[in-house]
């Protein structure tokens, strides 16, 4: 305690120390990586949880990562940029301080209504672990900390 008093900044040394620790420990294989068992695709990577481990169970040259398509609707800044500025307009949604998670939660969305057709509450749906890591690729999270999926259902 004495230590603290006289230097007052030493509070702040531990703290940073012992939070950089656990930001660290994110989630992020590599893209060379080799594709899990459960990927027919070949373009997967390993998710955190049981419920993520899905593939577009399409063959190489057809994974929905891959397409052209998806490239343009999903990826793409200007077309990202224009979901989020409709989500605050229209929606009234704040626009996310980072970027990159802004783009990716734009991202995901526009998946849902590209594949699923429409979004809504309640109805949530697991991405291809192919799509969530070309999107986590482009957009990443600097320490690797992804949210996942999150079930909707109210109980």
């Amino acid at each position: 305690m004495r230590l603290c008093q006289r230097n007052p900044s030493f509070v702040l040394d531990v703290w940073n120390e012992s939070t950089a620790s656990q930001i660290q420990g994110g989630y992020h294989p590599p893209p060379n990586s080799e594709a899990p068992s459960w990927c027919l695709c070949s373009f997967c990577r390993e998710m955190p949880t049981e419920a993520e481990r899905v593939c577009c169970r399409q063959v190489p040259m057809n994974c929905y990562s891959r397409v052209p398509d998806f490239g343009i609707l999903i990826l793409d800044e200007a077309v990202l940029a224009m979901c989020q500025r409709y989500r605050e307009d229209a929606l009234v949604f704040e626009a996310d301080d980072d970027i990159n998670r802004g783009f990716r939660h734009s991202a995901y969305r526009q998946f849902i209504l590209w594949h699923h057709g429409r979004l809504g509450a309640g109805n949530r749906k697991v991405l291809p672990s192919c799509c969530v890591w070309r999107i986590r690729d482009k957009y990443p999270d600097p320490f690797s900390q992804y949210t996942g999926f999150k079930d909707g259902r109210l109980s």
